[in-house]
């Protein structure tokens, strides 16, 4: 591997560029189509109808409804792994972590995580950092299990 393959393996898998994909994930997250009830009946998507202003029943338009595009999925999907890898090597708690990643993600204020987890801001945000920087070291060692990294064209 020459220098600069080298130089831009380690600017793809930074501290910066993991904080930057969670919080686009958690963005992408909101225009994912939510999961429904089983008995919700399909029946209705399949009915598309114009109304025209002079017509009785007319409606307004209704909003376009946002959605994730396949490049977003794909890096929510890599984020979502990357949570998963923070285990007991990295941290005592990893569900704890792993929540705390994801508030942050979801901007939450560093109080607000540290009042919900019964910390104070400082400690949380240290314990954010401890946690990202080994997860981020863990990405580095395992790159062979995260080649989606590169598939994906990480920095476009």
């Amino acid at each position: 591997m020459n220098r600069l393959e080298h130089t831009l393996q380690e600017e793809i898998i930074s501290l910066k560029n993991l904080i930057f994909l969670l919080d686009e994930a958690a963005r992408t997250e909101r225009f994912l189509s939510k999961p429904r009830h089983p008995g919700t009946p399909s029946m209705y998507d399949a009915i598309l109808t114009t109304y025209d202003k002079k017509d009785i029943g007319y409606y307004e338009k209704a909003l376009m409804k946002l959605r994730a595009t396949p490049k977003q999925i794909t890096r929510w999907e890599f984020a979502i792994d990357a949570l998963l890898a923070i285990e007991t090597d990295i941290s005592k708690d990893p569900m704890l972590d792993r929540q705390i990643i994801w508030m942050r993600a979801n901007r939450f204020k560093w109080t607000q995580v540290g009042r919900h987890f019964g910390f104070n801001r400082v400690s949380i945000k240290n314990r954010y950092m401890k946690v990202l920087s080994a997860l981020t070291n863990k990405i580095k060692k395992n790159n062979n299990k995260y080649c989606k990294l590169h598939r994906i064209l990480y920095l476009i």
